[in-house]
């Protein structure tokens, strides 16, 4: 059973978590994580699962540490991570160079990228068609700042929701006109509706994004872990395994 620990974190409740220590070598990380992004991280049977998940729990067994996850929302991993809250953090965080400023990040694990996602009968086949348009984007994220870039330039409006599912929702009920999201979960979910699809995805990727497992800059050694159990996944076809049983056609 994955231990894991739920923390709702805001700005001004980082620092009253419990600091975890950092040693040459630990015998458990603390690893902050959403629970609601599936395929990347979910809840199961009331159980954390996912891609992200497992490839973090496979770096653990190759490199002989416990998972100690601790749930919070999104916008509350990097300013964890810099409290020293918390060692590492998986929730398909895209490597970005705002964030290597403060956070260290493993090499890539994913190649992802951003969608604009629409109802399925919606007029809008462009992103030129955003013209006066409501678009949603989640809090913290790449996508609510491309979000506000068209809204921008489109004349439009942004709606900032905390949930994938609520997002999607927004769209679906009417309420707002197209989502920015990544392409993998929006993928997903429209996959899994299966012929009760309410949405469809425009076009090709707006960008090109990849995928690390954040790291706090004063968690020693837990990079090297992370690169090397990433490695190793990647050379024994383990990481192919995992991803199969998630993206597989």
């Amino acid at each position: 059973m994955k231990k894991l620990t739920a923390v709702l974190l805001s700005a001004g409740a980082v620092t009253a978590l419990t600091a975890c220590g950092s040693t040459d070598a630990q015998s458990e990380v603390s690893v902050a994580v959403v629970q609601d992004y599936p395929p990347f991280e979910y809840i199961e049977d009331e159980e954390l699962t996912g891609f992200d998940v497992d490839i973090i729990e496979a770096i653990a067994d190759h490199q002989g540490f416990e998972v100690d996850w601790q749930i919070m929302r999104f916008d509350g991993i990097i300013p964890a991570l810099q409290g020293n809250q918390v060692d590492a953090a998986v929730s398909a965080i895209g490597i970005r160079e705002d964030r290597l400023e403060v956070v260290d990040f493993s090499d890539p694990y994913f190649e992802s990228g951003l969608s604009l996602v629409v109802p399925a009968e919606s007029d809008i086949n462009d992103v030129e068609d955003l013209e006066g348009a409501t678009i949603v984007g989640k809090q913290g994220t790449s996508g609510l700042e491309l979000a506000r870039e068209f809204a921008d330039e489109y004349n439009g409006e942004v709606t900032i929701l905390q949930e994938d599912a609520v997002m999607y929702m927004e769209v679906e009920s009417g309420n707002a006109d197209a989502v920015i999201n990544d392409y993998p979960s929006a993928a997903y979910k429209i996959a899994q509706d299966g012929d009760d699809a309410q949405l469809r995805i425009v076009g090709d990727r707006l960008t090109g994004e990849d995928y690390g497992i954040a790291v706090s800059k004063d968690a020693e050694g837990v990079l090297e872990q992370m690169n090397e159990g990433l490695e190793y996944l990647f050379e024994s076809g383990k990481y192919d395994e995992i991803y199969d049983s998630y993206f597989a056609e």
